[in-house]
């Protein structure tokens, strides 16, 4: 009987230094390496409360989704997940604090950003003109 993929959601979040927010994943697939804050969408939830719960659960932060940013399909040899990335605003306190599944939670200078060991999928993500125009890199 054939899988389907998973639908997962990710914040692009840009603090007002214009850092992004990234987290260093606790768990497989890709532990130990660097992603964007998100995770999967449950059962009745919107595409925006996905978003909200995710950074709120694993970085201890309020945001609001304003667009959608990027569309990634990831397949790895044992799971299948297409992932819409959200440019999402701050609401409130950009301090963040790694909980849930994030081993640790850092503002990352966008010079810098070569410098990350990222999960599989980031490095076609800083490719996209969409995503370096919004970045501006």
């Amino acid at each position: 009987m054939p899988k389907n993929p998973k639908i997962g959601v990710a914040a692009v979040i840009k603090n007002a230094q214009g850092e992004l927010l990234a987290i260093r994943r606790g768990h497989e697939p890709e532990r130990g390496r660097w992603a964007l804050p998100g995770g999967h969408l449950e059962w009745g939830e919107t595409l925006v409360e996905a978003v909200q719960r995710e950074v709120r659960e694993e970085v201890g932060i309020d945001v609001y989704p304003e667009r959608l940013l990027y569309v990634a399909e990831i397949r790895l040899p044992d799971a299948h997940f297409v992932v819409l990335d959200f440019a999402a605003r701050i609401m409130g306190s950009d301090q963040v604090r790694s909980q849930s599944d994030a081993l640790e939670a850092q503002w990352i200078n966008l010079a810098d950003l070569d410098q990350v060991l990222w999960a599989q999928g980031m490095k076609s993500f800083f490719q996209d003109d969409t995503v370096r125009a919004y970045l501006c890199i």
